[in-house]
C-alpha cells in the first residue's frame, strides 16, 4: 500500500466539522414559526429551480449576498444576518451555530470590499460582479461546512488519474495547462462542482493564499486586474477538455467516492484493516456502495419528482398564458385534445424515463470490489485507466453532423404530421415539439446518472443502437435548448427579485416580534 493512498486515510479519519460547538457556548438561535416559514419558502423556490441537491445551501448564500449587497448593510453587519438566515431555512442545525463564528466570518467579508468596489472599473461590470459573487457565496459555503474530506479526495483522484492517463501528443501546449485542466475536470466529476464552485477553487490554486487571506497586497492585485483574472480562469473551466475529461472520469469518481465512505466509516488503521481483514474490507466495499446506490435511488425520485412538478407548473402557466389566447383569438375554439396532450404528455415522459432506471448491484459490487483494491494496493486496472485522443473524424465531422441535423428535421417532421392529424395547430405542434427535446434530454441525463454508481458499461445491441440514432440528435438539440432556457426562468426571477426581500421582511418581523413577546413574558 502507497505512503499516499495511508496519508489520505488518515486524514480523513482525523478531520473536523467546519463548526466546533463548545459546552456552554452562546449560539444562534431562531423561532420554530419563522424557521418553518423560510424552510418551506426555500422548498417551494428549490422545486422551481433543477439543481443538484449539494448546490442548494450554496446557491441559497450566492441568493441572500446578492440581496445585501443591493441594500445600504454595511458589509461588517452581513456575517450575522447570513448565519440567520442559513439557520432559519434549516440549512444550518438551530442552537449549534456558535455566536462567536460572526467573528471568524467578518475579515471574509471585509476582505471582499475591493473588489466589488473593483467590479465598476471592469469592462462588463455585471458580469464581473456575478464572479465575485460566486467567489464569496463558495468562501462562505466552505467556511460554514466542512468540504474537507471530498477535497482531500480530489486530490488524491487527480494525483492517480495523472499517473494513468495517456494524452496524445499537441493536445495542450504545456504539462501545466494539463495538469490543471485534469484537476479542474476531476473536481468537477467527484463533487459534481458547478461553474460558481470551479471558478472558486480555480481561483485558490492561482493564489494558494486567498481562503481567509487578509493580504492587502494581493487583494488589491486581483482587484485592480479583476478582468484578466476573470478571463483567466473561466477560459480554463470553459476548455473543451475539461467537458471531455469529465465524461471519462465519471465511472471512475464513483471508485473514488466509495473508497472516502470506507475510509470514513472504519476506525481502525487502514493499512491493518487491508491487509489482515481483506474479506473485511471487502465487506465493507459492498456495504458502503450499497448505500451509496440506495441513495441515488432516493436522490433520483427526488429530482424526477421535482422535475415532474417543474414541467407540470411550468406547462400549465403556457398553456394559460399563451396556448389558450392562441386557439381562442386565432381560430375562435378551443383545441382540448391538444391542449391536454401538451400539459401531460411531457411530464409522464419524464416520470416513465427517471422512474424505468435499473441497476444491475451485484455484478456492479464484484467490479467495484475489484477496482478499489486495484486503487488500494497500487496496481494496474482498465477501469482506472484512459487516454485522451485528438479529434478521430477531422473533415468527417462536419458529414456527421450534417446527417445528425438532417435525422433530426427527418423525426421532426413525422411527429409533427402525426400531431396534425390528431387536430393539433402549428403552435401546438411547436410547443410539443420543443418540449419534447427538453424532457428527452433530461429524461436521458437523469438515465446517465446511473454512471455514478455502476462502473461496467451498459451494452447495447441492433435496437439500442438504432434508438441512439434516432434518439441523440433530439438529445442534442435539447441540451442547447436547456442552456437557453435557463438563462430566462421566469419563475426563478419572479421568486428572487419580487418575493424573497418582502418575505425576508416578514420573517424576520415575525423573529422581533416573538422576541419581544418573550422579554416581556420575562418582565412579569
Amino acid at each position: 500500500m502507497s505512503e499516499r493512498m495511508l496519508q489520505l486515510a488518515h486524514a480523513i479519519q482525523t478531520s473536523k466539522g467546519a463548526l466546533p460547538l463548545e459546552e456552554g457556548a452562546e449560539t444562534i438561535e431562531v423561532s420554530a414559526p419563522a424557521s418553518t416559514a423560510a424552510s418551506l419558502y426555500e422548498r417551494v423556490r428549490t422545486t422551481l429551480e433543477y439543481q443538484d441537491d449539494h448546490l442548494l445551501r450554496r446557491n441559497a448564500i450566492a441568493r441572500i449576498l446578492r440581496r445585501f449587497l443591493g441594500s445600504d448593510m454595511p458589509l461588517e453587519d452581513m456575517a450575522e444576518n447570513l448565519l440567520r438566515e442559513l439557520v432559519w431555512a434549516k440549512y444550518l442545525p438551530n442552537k449549534q451555530v456558535p455566536v462567536k463564528f460572526v467573528d471568524e466570518l467578518r475579515p471574509v467579508f471585509l476582505k471582499y470590499g475591493p473588489l466589488l468596489d473593483g467590479v465598476e472599473k471592469t469592462n462588463k461590470p455585471e458580469f464581473a460582479f456575478q464572479f465575485v459573487l460566486d467567489i464569496i457565496a463558495n468562501e462562505l459555503d466552505y467556511a460554514v461546512v466542512s468540504h474537507k474530506n471530498e477535497e482531500l479526495t480530489v486530490g488524491y483522484m487527480y494525483e492517480q488519474m495523472r499517473t494513468r492517463s495517456e494524452w496524445d501528443p499537441g493536445i495542450v501546449a504545456t504539462e501545466e495547462q494539463k495538469d490543471l485542466l485534469l484537476y479542474i475536470a476531476v473536481h468537477k466529476t467527484l463533487l459534481k462542482s458547478d461553474r460558481s464552485t470551479l471558478r472558486y477553487r480555480t481561483l485558490t490554486l492561482y493564489y494558494p493564499e486567498w481562503s481567509g487571506s487578509s493580504n492587502v497586497s494581493q487583494i488589491a492585485e486581483i482587484a485592480e486586474g479583476l478582468d484578466s483574472v476573470i478571463s483567466t480562469i473561466d477560459s480554463q473551466i470553459e476548455h473543451p477538455l475539461v467537458e471531455k475529461l469529465s465524461q471519462k472520469l465519471r465511472r471512475q469518481a464513483g471508485v473514488f467516492r466509495t473508497l472516502q465512505d470506507v475510509i470514513e466509516e472504519n476506525p481502525l488503521d487502514f493499512k491493518t484493516f487491508v491487509e489482515s481483514e481483506p474479506d473485511l474490507f471487502g465487506r465493507s466495499i459492498w456495504k458502503a456502495l450499497k448505500k451509496r446506490t440506495k441513495l441515488f435511488r432516493t436522490k433520483l425520485r427526488r429530482t424526477v419528482l421535482r422535475a415532474v412538478l417543474f414541467l407540470f407548473i411550468t406547462k400549465m402557466a403556457l398553456a394559460v398564458i399563451l396556448e389558450v389566447p392562441y386557439d381562442l383569438i386565432l381560430h375562435g375554439e378551443l383545441f382540448v385534445v391538444p391542449l391536454l396532450i401538451n400539459i401531460l404528455f411531457h411530464p409522464l415522459l419524464l416520470a416513465f424515463i427517471g422512474m424505468t432506471v435499473v441497476v444491475a448491484e451485484r455484478r456492479n459490487a464484484d467490479d467495484y470490489k475489484d477496482v478499489v483494491r486495484a486503487l488500494v494496493v497500487g496496481a494496474n486496472h482498465d477501469f482506472l485507466s484512459f487516454r485522451i485522443r485528438k479529434d478521430r473524424f477531422g473533415t468527417w465531422s462536419t458529414i456527421f453532423s450534417f446527417v445528425y441535423a438532417l435525422v433530426l428535421v427527418l423525426v421532426y417532421g413525422i411527429i409533427g404530421f402525426a400531431l396534425y392529424q390528431f387536430g393539433f395547430n402549428a403552435f401546438s405542434i411547436g410547443l410539443f415539439l420543443f418540449f419534447l427535446s427538453l424532457v428527452t434530454f433530461f429524461g436521458i441525463r437523469i438515465r446517465a446518472s446511473t454512471r455514478d454508481v455502476v462502473l461496467s458499461p451498459q451494452r447495447r445491441g441492433v435496437f439500442g443502437s438504432i434508438f441512439d440514432i434516432i434518439v441523440l440528435p433530439i438529445v442534442h438539440f435539447g441540451r442547447w435548448l436547456s442552456l437557453k432556457v435557463s438563462k430566462i426562468n421566469v419563475f426563478i426571477y419572479f421568486f428572487d427579485f419580487i418575493i424573497e426581500s418582502p418575505f425576508k421582511v416578514a420573517v424576520r418581523f415575525i423573529e422581533e416580534w416573538l422576541a419581544f413577546i418573550k422579554e416581556k413574558k420575562e418582565d412579569i
